[in-house]
């Protein structure tokens, strides 16, 4: 695994024993993570601009800026001691393609991404409704979605490719009725 991950698992690790970022309390789960969070890589590697909603301890945006360099990342974590990792982690890694927006997505200007990307935020229509503006016309938006992601759907044209536990969600710009 990248040394950068290796990286970032360790100073996880460090950083939830005292502010509680996630449960994971090992490397192997956090590893497990990183995998998660990397698995649709080869669907989304020719994005140029991409936003993670709700970036939280780091995943999947943070992981994915260090996979996918010459993608520009805006990892959005409005909650303080989240945003402090994020960005003590991006100047540890030198992480030149990742900017950190301490606010709320609505209230980011980070113009139009090609990609959008999210973990467990809110049921997928409020999520679509929410990042709509900040999608380009013929971007891309992969959620992290659990067992209940077809529910979540309803009518919405979507690609679910799945893995264990996991339903990786694609949903086009232009398959969804805006």
């Amino acid at each position: 695994m990248n040394k950068k991950y290796e990286i970032f698992a360790n100073e996880l690790l460090k950083w939830n024993k005292t502010h509680k970022f996630t449960n994971y309390t090992t490397k192997e789960e956090i590893f497990a993570q990183i995998e998660d969070s990397l698995f649709p890589l080869e669907y989304i590697k020719n994005a140029k601009t991409a936003a993670d909603v709700g970036t939280g301890a780091g995943f999947p945006g943070l992981v994915l800026a260090i996979a996918l360099p010459q993608t520009k990342w805006y990892l959005i974590e409005p909650l303080k001691k989240r945003y402090s990792f994020l960005n003590y982690i991006k100047i540890l890694l030198d992480l030149n393609n990742v900017e950190i927006i301490p606010k709320r997505v609505e209230k980011s200007d980070i113009g139009k991404a090609d990609l959008i990307t999210s973990r467990a935020v809110m049921k997928t229509d409020d999520f679509l409704n929410l990042v709509n503006p900040f999608l380009d016309k013929n971007g891309t938006i992969l959620l992290y979605k659990g067992s209940n992601a077809l529910e979540e759907l309803g009518g919405i044209n979507a690609k679910i490719i799945n893995k264990k536990n996991r339903n990786y969600v694609f949903i086009k710009a232009k398959q969804w009725e805006k």
